[in-house]
């Protein structure tokens, strides 16, 4: 991992990570799509690439066929590296001079098997008013583990945050442990946010929620990978618990993944806190047929105070 960290932890405990626990918390199993083998449909279109065994960027591509307007797909990445962090990407492909074609991640997990295969799935959405398809880019980062929760109960969920150097941008892993013959476990990052905390010269904080979505009481360990900046814009000031987007024009190559954060600024003595919360993928056409690919990102500000920041990009190429 570049830019390796040490997980340092700010609050009461000297030991653990966790600084809130809904461990018993219930709740019912959530409704699951029909799983899609990814493996086996980018083997089929040729597209496994060396990412796939571990190490950074795209580690395999497939066509997800025409998808719906509000149309989603399951997929399952199988034998999936104890080390890897994913991050998905799409190439929309369809649009018309009407009508964009536009794609988002809605969900996505880890698990466990009985046994010990780990892997990763995710839910796309066709998130657009046409039918249409995309090429999906599944990348990989190379992580190191941080943390371990410690048993959680289906349903349950942590927060960890961790002190991050200005100008990285990082990516979540979960490596879950303790399915039984009758049940996966299953964990997924249900939020990360970046803190600018109020004491001048302050680390950068990044924090993160997880959340057991199985059936079986389990734990994981939390993995941290993070990637360089290419790229950097300026996030307005923005009021407490608005949502500020943008498009971000020309998002090429189209064979890449973008991974973005935020570095908060601007709100001492009050921490600003940002959140990314929607990534959707379009393939745009002009009036004059000349098509591109471009980037909807959405940042709200989750603190108590008006602030700003800088939106920071990566691009994850094969």
């Amino acid at each position: 991992m570049r830019g390796r960290i040490r997980a340092a932890l700010l609050a009461a405990t000297v030991l653990g990570v966790v600084l809130a626990s809904a461990g018993t918390a219930q709740a019912g199993q959530e409704s699951q799509p029909t799983w899609r083998d990814a493996r086996a449909a980018a083997a089929a279109s040729g597209g496994i690439s060396a990412a796939a065994k571990g190490g950074i960027g795209i580690a395999a591509t497939w066509y997800t066929g025409t998808v719906a307007p509000g149309g989603t797909q399951g997929w399952t990445w199988q034998n999936a590296p104890a080390d890897a962090a994913y991050a998905v990407g799409y190439n929309p492909s369809g649009a018309t001079t009407s009508a964009a074609c536009q794609f988002e991640t809605i969900s996505s997990q880890y698990v466990q098997l009985w046994g010990g295969q780990r892997q990763f799935q995710f839910t796309l959405k066709n998130v657009g008013t046409i039918s249409c398809g995309a090429t999906v880019q599944l990348s990989a980062v190379t992580s190191t583990v941080q943390a371990n929760t410690g048993g959680v109960s289906p349903g349950g969920t942590q927060t960890h945050l961790w002190n991050i150097p200005w100008h990285t941008n990082w990516l979540v892993a979960l490596n879950p442990t303790g399915a039984t013959s009758s049940a996966a476990c299953q964990f997924r990052v249900t939020r990360t946010w970046y803190v600018q905390p109020g004491a001048a010269g302050a680390l950068r904080q990044f924090w993160v929620e997880v959340k057991n979505v199985g059936t079986v009481t389990c734990q994981t360990d939390i993995r941290l990978g993070s990637t360089t900046v290419s790229n950097s814009f300026a996030v307005g000031s923005v009021g407490s618990g608005v949502t500020w987007s943008t498009i971000w024009n020309n998002a090429n190559p189209v064979t890449s993944v973008y991974v973005v954060g935020v570095s908060p600024q601007g709100s001492y003595p009050i921490p600003c806190q940002f959140e990314v919360t929607r990534m959707v993928y379009r393939q745009y056409i002009d009036g004059s047929g000349v098509s591109q690919r471009q980037i909807l990102m959405s940042f709200k500000n989750v603190s108590g105070t008006t602030c700003g920041g800088l939106a920071e990009l990566q691009t994850l190429a094969a």
